[in-house]
């Protein structure tokens, strides 16, 4: 179970900002997973990796070749015998230079053995980002032009309540804190969202996808201590309108003490380069 929050500021004249993203990975604790890095394979690509899968995907990756963002939210459902890799979408998404919907193309035998997902694509072809979302579930790509979106573990319209409130939020942070001068604040205020705690309830969606355990998964802030389960990483990147990246994830680090949690926090800038500079 993760989120993702979108923040589309091109059109408005008065940000700094063209594009802010604020997410989490909710996971088992003990799961092995690196933290973002550059990879060894494609040094372009900045992500984490999920070190359990043989093919070592990702739930969130940023190519600063392809100028191209991929996130992947799980959506809960019938487990597929043998299911292939949700994680390598993702990755392979990022590493190439195919267009959303060129990519989905090719994508279509191999997604009918994964189980259920959301792939939430971001690409920087121009200086405006174009946000699109594909699912397996309905097989249905989507483009969104809306100035806050938001997505977690439900079909894109049928949002939980939390992404409802969180958006909301998000959107409030980022209309609030638009100046490059105020960046500092901006990353802590998107880290306290992401940090939120409080239970949106009741949600008739969520106790259709959890209707055992539907209270815990019902904050954007996810812990679940008896199965040591919750959210393990942060992610924020900020893209001004002139194309620089601030690029930070902030990582529960293992082995995880439930107790006393420590956080690991890494930051990366780029400059994107657009194809009419290359």
């Amino acid at each position: 179970m993760c989120i993702l929050f979108i923040y589309n500021a091109f059109d408005d004249h008065e940000s700094d900002y063209s594009l802010i993203i604020a997410s989490n990975r909710d996971e088992y604790y003990d799961r092995a997973t690196k933290n973002m890095c550059s990879w060894e394979e494609h040094p372009h690509v900045y992500g984490g990796r999920d070190m359990e899968a043989s093919c070592q995907g990702t739930w969130l990756a940023y190519s600063t070749l392809q100028n191209k963002v991929g996130v992947l939210l799980n959506l809960p459902g019938v487990k597929k015998v043998n299911a292939k890799s949700r994680g390598k979408i993702v990755a392979d998404y990022v590493a190439n230079n195919l267009t959303t919907n060129s990519y989905i193309q090719t994508i279509q035998n191999y997604v009918q053995d994964c189980n259920e997902f959301i792939l939430v694509a971001i690409e920087f072809r121009n200086t405006k980002p174009m946000i699109q979302s594909y699912n397996n579930a309905t097989n249905e790509l989507e483009k969104w032009d809306e100035a806050c979106v938001g997505f977690s573990n439900s079909l894109p319209n049928k949002p939980l309540k939390k992404v409802d409130e969180g958006k909301r939020k998000m959107k409030e942070i980022c209309e609030d804190h638009k100046q490059l001068k105020n960046k500092k604040m901006l990353v802590e205020k998107l880290i306290d969202l992401l940090k939120w705690e409080e239970k949106h309830l009741p949600d008739l969606e969520l106790q259709k996808k959890k209707p055992n355990d539907y209270h815990w998964f019902s904050s954007i802030y996810v812990a679940i201590p008896p199965v040591r389960y919750g959210t393990r990483t942060h992610t924020v990147m900020l893209v001004t309108k002139t194309g620089h990246v601030d690029l930070i994830e902030i990582t529960l680090q293992s082995p995880v003490d439930i107790s006393k949690p420590e956080w690991e926090r890494c930051h990366f800038q780029f400059n994107m380069k657009h194809d009419n500079e290359m």
